[in-house]
């Protein structure tokens, strides 16, 4: 348990600060929109320290509430392909066929898409974490 509460929780709430920080300045300057993408790189990786984390809680006797605590797990990791959306809006290659029905973004669309994505996600994984360590330490 301790080593959820004590190393996982804070580097999972420093990375989603830092994805907050971060979706902020790249909607105020699109150039950011490279640091954008480590971040969230960087927010895969801490996510799935987290499950890793949660999980040995688990098996190491925490008697928390199995279906809600993994419950909660599952939420997190959910939340992370929507990290990225924007490029869903990205032109098809050429030589592939165009759907009519698909919309094509423009670049400062996606980089917009993208950094509105980064700050409520952010702001969510930091709510998953508290709360699985909510969870964890009422156990």
């Amino acid at each position: 348990m301790e080593l959820y509460s004590g190393i996982v929780y804070p580097t999972v709430l420093i990375v989603a600060a830092v994805l907050v920080a971060v979706g902020v300045v790249t909607l105020l300057a699109s150039g950011a929109h490279r640091v954008l993408k480590v971040a969230v790189s960087v927010a895969w990786v801490a996510t799935a320290i987290q499950a890793i984390g949660v999980i040995a809680a688990l098996v190491n006797g925490v008697p928390a509430g199995i279906v809600i605590t993994v419950g909660y797990l599952l939420a997190s990791v959910a939340l992370l392909p929507l990290l990225g959306i924007g490029r869903l809006g990205e032109p098809p290659a050429p030589g592939e066929p165009v759907d009519p029905d698909r919309p094509v973004l423009r670049p400062d669309q996606i980089v917009r898409l993208d950094a509105i994505a980064a700050v409520v996600i952010g702001l969510a994984i930091a709510v998953v974490a508290w709360r699985l360590d909510m969870i964890l330490e009422a156990a």
